[in-house]
């Protein structure tokens, strides 16, 4: 069998525009797996279902730095909403927040607050590292509150 070899009809602008959508892919690769991230660097990203907000700051002594996430859980609904539920949720959750463990937004949203601190260079890698390191420690933790406030 043989296999006949089709002409290039690529036009010199498409191929311009080839080499530049690579040379920006190449660029992105370089920012994502690049050895320094600025600091203080924000974020945010979903998983599983839950909104997570996050943040890089410096190390005060240059030890070690710090990586702040708020984990959006859910909210607790206005009386308007959902009168029983929001019952359900604030007894649930006073003594939480009263002990530190979550906290309540001003805009009713039940939050996690996790803070790590990491040794060592602040790359994109190290930083994807710590965060699944720590979403993988508290993930079932995570997905049941989550859930039972979705509820």
């Amino acid at each position: 069998m043989t296999a006949a070899i089709k002409p290039d009809k690529t036009s010199a602008t498409e191929k311009t525009n080839l080499l530049n959508l690579d040379d920006l892919l190449t660029e992105i690769a370089h920012n994502v797996t690049g050895n320094s991230i600025q600091l203080p660097a924000h974020f945010k990203f979903d998983w599983h279902g839950i909104h997570f907000a996050g943040q890089v700051l410096p190390s005060q002594n240059g030890q070690k730095s710090s990586l702040n996430l708020v984990a959006n859980l859910g909210y607790i609904p206005f009386s308007a909403e959902n009168k029983e539920r929001r019952r359900t949720l604030i007894t649930t959750f006073t003594p939480l927040f009263m002990k530190g463990e979550y906290s309540l937004s001003t805009s009713s949203q039940i939050q996690m607050i996790l803070l790590t601190e990491f040794t060592g260079s602040v790359s994109a890698r190290r930083l994807m590292e710590v965060i699944t390191l720590t979403l993988l420690d508290l993930q079932e933790d995570l997905k049941d509150i989550h859930k039972s406030i979705s509820a």
